[in-house]
Formats: C-alpha cells, sequence, structure tokens
C-alpha cells in the first residue's frame, strides 16, 4: 500500500460543521457515530472525521486557540495514522469519542471580547452548539439543507452546515446569528413565543 500518511497535513482536509440548538446541556445530548454518519450523509459526504460532540460556539477555541478540528486531526494522526490516510482516500470514516473532546471546548471563550460582542449567539431557553466535522478537500459535498433536521426524540434540532475558514472564523458567528434571527421570526414552533 501507498504510505500517504506521512505526506497529509491538516490542510488536507475541509473543515465543516452543522450548527442546531438543543434544550439540554451540551454534553448530555453527545451523538453516536451511527447518528453522525448519518447526518453527514445528508450532506453528500462519504468520507469524514467525526465527534458526536456538541460544542458551545463561545468555547470552540481552547485556551491556546486550537480548534475541534485541529484536535481530532491530531488525536487521530497520533492513535491510528492509517485510518487517516483511508479516510482520505475515500475507504473509511474516523470517529473521535465524545469525551475525548468535550472537555477541552467547554468553558473557555478564546474569541476577542469585542468581536463577540457583536454577535447575538444565544437564545433564551436553549444551547446553541456547532457538531465538527472533517471531509477531505477532495470531497464532494452540499452546505445546503433544504430543511432543519429534528432528532426522533427531539432532543436537538439542526438548523444547518457550515464550512469554517481559520481566516474568517467569525463566519460561524454570523452563520449562527442569522438562523436565530430566522428561528425568532419565523418558527415560533422552536421557542414558543
Amino acid at each position: 500500500m501507498n504510505d500517504v500518511t506521512t505526506q497529509l497535513t491538516a490542510t488536507n482536509w475541509d473543515d465543516l460543521y452543522f450548527y442546531g440548538l438543543t434544550k439540554s446541556p451540551l454534553s448530555e445530548v453527545g451523538l453516536n457515530q451511527n447518528m453522525v454518519q448519518a447526518l453527514i450523509g445528508m450532506v453528500g459526504a462519504t468520507a469524514s472525521v467525526s465527534t458526536g460532540a456538541l460544542i458551545n460556539p463561545k468555547y470552540m477555541f481552547n485556551q491556546k486557540g486550537t480548534t475541534p478540528w485541529v484536535v481530532m486531526y491530531a488525536l487521530v494522526t497520533m492513535k491510528q495514522p492509517e485510518l487517516l490516510d483511508e479516510v482520505f482516500n475515500g475507504a473509511a470514516a474516523a470517529f473521535v469519542p465524545n469525551q475525548a473532546i468535550e472537555p477541552i471546548f467547554i468553558d473557555h471563550i478564546n474569541w476577542p471580547s469585542d468581536m463577540l460582542a457583536n454577535y447575538d449567539i444565544e437564545l433564551e431557553g436553549f444551547n446553541v452548539f456547532i457538531l465538527p466535522f472533517m471531509v477531505p478537500n477532495t470531497s464532494r459535498y452540499n452546505l445546503t439543507l433544504s430543511q432543519s433536521m429534528k432528532a426522533p426524540d427531539g432532543s436537538l434540532e439542526i438548523f444547518g452546515v457550515g464550512k469554517f475558514d481559520e481566516n474568517k472564523p467569525e463566519d460561524v458567528l454570523t452563520s449562527i446569528q442569522d438562523a436565530l434571527v430566522f428561528i425568532k421570526m419565523h418558527r415560533q414552533d422552536v421557542w414558543g413565543k
């Protein structure tokens, strides 16, 4: 087998995320691998590195400024580098356990306070989240959801999917803010006002 693993870097991946709402604490709603793979399949991606850990976007940079995508890449590279190669070649999917991600992105705000203050990314009674995943940058995928996706048990609802750009990280905040404006104006069924 051709060893491509040593040639892959974090730049060989597109960092994507779902965003949505839940009434429960984020640590109580984590998704399992089958659920995450089903969601990723809905955007047309077949190979991915993912987690079921839901992350509050305020905390998506840890104390060192590292994102969940970098952490997922590093963990798979350290633990199973051959799996990363298989994922990149479209032959597999990797799942990073929720407990490996959640504690890293739980309570530290590393956004510049003036930048974060420009966005309203909260909805009373709900916890806003992102669900990060990575696909090979050679992948085809669709970042448009025709409608929101609600978990069968009602524990969460996903409103969109986006691509994280480390040069414009605030685009995550813009996407979430836009979704919340839409929910407040058109989805009284979600927030009940």
